[in-house]
């Protein structure tokens, strides 16, 4: 009996140390991102943002998080790194990339509800965040947005995205005003940008040149953001055409269009794929939450906030949107009696000014 009480406790030990150096493995993995997204001073999204992670920027893993979701009508959690998203599946839906076990709560601790497949798809209810090291700083990114795959990239085979500029920029041989100056660059020239760095320079390229452009000169529109009021936006929308929206926390672009204006404009997504585009930025999730947006109009790029709750009357068909969103702008406002509501609404379009 002793014999057997002793080979038990070893088994136990041996267990321990495999979870232990299991966890090490996984906290020393590199992953990449799937989208651009913000890098943040800790688990929240109200933490503040250390930089903007490009598309495919690898990260070094150093602590991994728990995802809440729902499989077979059950709620329960996942390892983030098991889950990745699912190309061409409805956005709020992941898949698991090995089998991996489906526990009470977050926690190795949590008691097992089942094993899930490698490939098993799981409805994401609430993302996880996952403790990243890039270029030597440690900070937070959503679990959602990594994946171990590398993702492909159209623009020049490295990882980044393109960006344009704003104004007429110089662009030089170092992250300096002090470093000479390469060429100067007209507003709205394309670059591609290989890392944006904390210091708040971009690393670049322009026909073949490699250099440095101060990272508050580029933007997804090439133009300057404007905080204009409502009354003044609602003279500048017109009905019926596509608006480009611009998701500042995540970089994801979609178009829309305006069909009714009054207190804010009443706007629908444009296309199925606008439509999951638009999900993706609410991590799959209808919510009202607001999101900080850059909404260009004509030549005119201006910061708004739109939430992720399609209600009421719907004029577009086929968009996998039943009902319509509602754009807003500073000092617009709404039917509403919550006051924290009208307040996320307000602050995310101050968000998005913040963000330019």
């Amino acid at each position: 009996m002793k014999r057997r009480l002793i080979k038990i406790m070893c088994i136990a030990v041996v267990s321990c140390l495999f979870i232990i150096l299991s966890q090490a493995a996984i906290a020393a993995e590199t992953q990449y991102t799937i989208d651009n997204l913000n890098f943040r001073s800790a688990a929240s999204l109200e933490a503040d943002v250390i930089s903007t992670l490009p598309m495919g920027t690898s990260v070094s893993v150093t602590e991994q998080s728990w995802s809440k979701v729902s499989y077979n009508g059950t709620v329960g959690f996942i390892r983030a790194d098991f889950l990745a998203y699912s190309s061409g599946s409805e956005p709020r839906y992941f898949s698991a990339t090995d089998n991996v076990n489906f526990r009470s709560s977050a926690s190795i601790n949590g008691t097992i509800i089942t094993t899930i497949s490698t490939g098993t798809m799981v409805e994401m209810i609430e993302p996880g965040w996952t403790k990243i090291t890039v270029n030597g700083s440690s900070g937070y990114v959503r679990s959602d947005f990594l994946s171990t795959n590398i993702p492909s990239i159209s623009s020049g085979g490295a990882s980044g995205t393109t960006l344009k500029t704003n104004d007429g920029v110089n662009m030089r041989t170092g992250p300096s005003t002090d470093n000479r100056i390469i060429m100067t660059l007209e507003a709205n020239t394309s670059v591609y940008v290989f890392e944006q760095q904390s210091n708040g320079w971009s690393k670049v390229e322009y026909n073949g040149n490699t250099g440095y452009i101060r990272s508050d000169f580029l933007s997804a529109s090439g133009r300057n953001v404007e905080l204009l009021e409502w009354s003044t936006v609602m003279n500048l929308i017109q009905y019926r055409t596509n608006i480009r929206v611009y998701d500042v926390r995540t970089g994801i672009t979609f178009n829309i269009q305006c069909f009714a204006k009054g207190d804010h404009a009443d706007v629908e997504t444009v296309t199925r794929a606008d439509t999951e585009a638009h999900l993706r930025t609410h991590n799959g999730i209808r919510t009202w939450n607001a999101r900080p947006v850059w909404v260009t109009i004509g030549d005119r790029t201006i910061a708004a906030s739109l939430h992720g709750m399609p209600h009421d009357v719907s004029w577009i068909a086929d968009n996998d949107m039943n009902g319509h969103l509602c754009l807003h702008f500073l000092g617009s406002t709404t039917s509403s009696t919550s006051a924290s509501y009208k307040a996320d609404l307000q602050n995310a379009v101050q968000e998005a000014w913040d963000a330019r």
